[in-house]
């Protein structure tokens, strides 16, 4: 029995050693420029499970999260796939999550550009639905051209463009609006 543990053991630590072996070798025979001819030429710096957080003033103004993100140094822009955004403090809406499918964002202007099944949340029980949606980090503004739906427990919207004014508390819906208020304590049908 003593004589099969150590004939398990050094079985073990050889198939270890050439395992070691054939990975160190086929590492070897790859140049470091061989490996880096392999990477997309436009994509400067890959991550995955990206996490930014704007801050201004020693306060959290935005967290941006990604699955996935590309930065391009040249055009300081990063491609961003299962984006998830929170906006702290925002007035009236309180703290606002948005999602979607993709992204991108312009690093030395702070603008976010987001499209794909994007669904904007607040506080207040609110959401709003749209397929592409633009945040200007100067003005502290959300919008879009496109389509929206907005649901709260008092009332059904949609129209066409959109524009949320973040610190205000101020939303205009430009076009084709279509509005049903719900009586108070009355469910939705």
């Amino acid at each position: 029995m003593f004589n099969l543990r150590r004939l398990l053991a050094l079985l073990i630590l050889i198939s270890i050693v050439a395992l070691a072996t054939v990975v160190i070798r086929h590492l070897q025979q790859q140049s470091p420029e061989e490996i880096l001819s392999m990477l997309p030429e436009d994509i400067d710096l890959a991550l995955e499970d990206l996490h930014y957080t704007q801050n201004e003033g020693g306060q959290k103004r935005w967290t941006l999260d990604a699955d996935k993100a590309e930065y391009q140094r040249d055009s300081s822009l990063a491609t961003l796939e299962n984006v998830k955004l929170l906006f702290y403090q925002t007035g009236e809406f309180g703290d606002i999550n948005l999602r979607a499918d993709q992204g991108q964002l312009e690093q030395e202007t702070r603008q976010i550009d987001i499209w794909g099944n994007v669904i904007l949340n607040t506080e207040r029980d609110e959401q709003f639905f749209t397929e592409r949606l633009h945040y200007d980090d100067q003005i502290r503004q959300l919008s879009t051209a496109d389509p929206i739906r907005f649901l709260s427990p008092q009332m059904e919207l949609t129209g066409t463009g959109l524009q949320i004014d973040i610190d205000q508390g101020r939303m205009l819906v430009k076009d084709n609006v279509w509005m049903m208020l719900y009586p108070a304590n009355s469910e939705k049908k």
